[in-house]
């Protein structure tokens, strides 16, 4: 039987914001790999830098309290960097897009063949997309993000 016009309303919105997610998921997921990066340079940077001024008497004679400083600063990054996670993070991101975009693809062509489509197949896809959800509650959000990811799905559907 075919989708009544609540249920085709469905679709669409579940086609738009499985791609919203889609796109949000991507864009966090570039977030904290970049963040990631600054922070392993960052901490090559001063990790190398404290081992300079060790060794060099130049800095060290006359700015005794640098070493120690740039020494607590690198571990104190370091220490973030394990706690913050941003490598799984941004990985768990990059696979939610990934999923996002397969449930985006499915309302794709259920959008196409409505007349076809059962109310059990729009409920199974809906639960998908719910679950999909669930995942993302360990991720951060941003409310810019989200926007830009909105604005990248209206502007490529024409909206």
């Amino acid at each position: 039987m075919a989708l009544n016009l609540a249920e085709q309303k469905r679709v669409w919105d579940g086609l738009y914001t499985s791609e919203v997610r889609n796109n949000f998921y991507a864009f966090l997921s570039l977030r904290y790999q970049r963040r990631q990066v600054r922070i392993t340079w960052l901490t090559l940077l001063l990790s190398g830098g404290a081992a300079a001024t060790f060794v060099t008497t130049k800095i060290a004679q006359p700015y005794p309290l640098v070493p120690p400083i740039l020494s607590i600063v690198t571990a104190a990054i370091s220490a973030y960097s394990l706690v913050a996670k941003n490598e799984k993070k941004g990985i768990d991101s990059s696979r939610l897009s990934q999923k996002y975009a397969q449930v985006a693809l499915s309302y794709e062509v259920m959008f196409g063949r409505m007349h076809l489509t059962t109310s059990e197949e729009l409920q199974k896809l809906d639960e998908k997309k719910t679950e999909l959800g669930e995942a993302g509650h360990s991720l951060d959000y941003s409310k810019r993000l989200m926007s830009k990811a909105e604005r990248h799905v209206k502007e490529a559907r024409g909206f």
